[in-house]
């Protein structure tokens, strides 16, 4: 966190999550949030923004690039005049020297220090404010799984109850069921709900799923496990939701069961250890430390024979909220963790041959542990 420094964010408030959340007002064009070092603020919008900005941002003071125009004029650019007006309200405060988070576009950059006023890089301004979540955002987020666990039981449902021919391919309303289709019908599922799926949705089956973030490809085969990962975006709030559940067609195999039941402890571990002054670490030794209980590795083997046993290549989970990976990583070297902070806690095992097992919950860390967000079926039969 930054403290007696005054502060500037700046750019899309639709893609820069930072400012996002400081606003909480989204609009098409750039936007700044400046906060002084004395306790005042002062939000610049394009002039046909301000009234609505009046309503929505949290700010002392909204304005326009016009209010602001320096010695020698505004540029025509919208983008540049916004960037020189930012320039001049810093050098009329009287700063000399602001911070910024990694994300302030070099327009404002170049400008800023053309005035001459010198900017500090902080790599915690704006992270901690986003990583604990107030009330509001809970609830967002709450809104946002619940919604993409609806999504996963369609998905999940449409792939148990699909017929599978003599080949073992899997049939929906009269055609092959493949990865692209299922995704498909996830992106129109959540569209219908006003969510978004820019991001797509991976639903892999072997040999890809080997590829812990392949998407998957093609047909869909009976007995052979799915993994089904969604993580859309509520377009009335922007809050995202992230869900991971394994589906199989017909009788899963024994070692697809041994697979699965050894993810689930491991989630059940993970979460378990997600406590307000442990750390990420912390969380993902606990996970880990299951499936090596169970036989299972968590590096990819280089012999074409341990390239099909199943592991685990990656970190037990990540903080979520207005994106869907934001610090801080339950994995090796993650920091500590506090009280309101939402994190993914998703093991998985991946095998080439044998298909792959993932089950991810997002899970707040309460005053005295852990409560899953949303909770749905972990099983691998989804036909009921």
């Amino acid at each position: 966190m930054t403290s007696n420094r005054t502060t500037v964010l700046a750019g899309h408030s639709s893609t820069n999550a930072t400012l996002f959340h400081r606003c909480r007002f989204l609009v098409g064009d750039s936007s700044v949030a400046i906060d002084f070092a004395d306790g005042t603020s002062t939000f610049l919008v394009r002039d046909i923004e301000m009234d609505r900005a009046r309503k929505t941002v949290r700010a002392d003071r909204i304005a326009c690039a016009a209010d602001f125009t320096p010695e020698g004029g505004l540029s025509g650019d919208r983008d540049t005049a916004l960037a020189q007006a930012t320039a001049e309200c810093l050098r009329q405060a009287g700063e000399s020297t602001i911070t910024v988070d990694r994300s302030l576009p070099y327009l404002y950059a170049h400008f800023i220090q053309e005035a001459g006023i010198s900017i500090n890089y902080s790599a915690d301004f704006g992270v901690l404010e986003r990583r604990i979540k107030d009330a509001e955002e809970i609830e967002n987020l709450r809104l946002a799984q619940k919604v993409t666990g609806e999504a996963m039981t369609y998905a999940c449902q449409t792939i148990a109850r699909a017929t599978a021919d003599q080949d073992g391919l899997l049939h929906h309303d009269g055609a092959v069921l493949t990865s692209e289709r299922v995704r498909a019908m996830i992106t129109s599922f959540l569209l219908e709900r006003n969510f978004s799926n820019s991001h797509g949705s991976i639903v892999a089956t072997s040999p890809h799923v080997a590829d812990c973030h392949h998407y998957g490809t093609g047909p869909l085969r009976t007995e052979i496990p799915t993994i089904v990962d969604i993580f859309p975006m509520d377009n009335g709030t922007r809050y995202n939701g992230d869900m991971t559940r394994t589906v199989v067609h017909g009788t899963p195999s024994p070692e697809a069961l041994k697979a699965h039941a050894a993810v689930c402890e491991a989630k059940a571990a993970g979460c378990a250890a997600l406590k307000p002054g442990t750390t990420g670490e912390a969380v993902h030794l606990a996970t880990t430390d299951v499936l090596k209980a169970h036989g299972f590795t968590l590096v990819r083997g280089n012999a074409e024979h341990d390239q099909r046993l199943p592991f685990m290549s990656h970190g037990t989970g990540h903080g979520i909220g207005l994106e869907v990976h934001e610090p801080i990583l339950l994995d090796h070297g993650g920091g500590e963790i506090f009280e309101n902070e939402l994190f993914t806690v998703e093991p998985g095992l991946y095998s080439s041959t044998l298909g792959g097992c993932r089950v991810e919950d997002m899970v707040l860390v309460t005053a005295t542990g852990h409560e899953i967000i949303s909770p749905l079926y972990e099983g691998l039969d989804w036909k009921d």
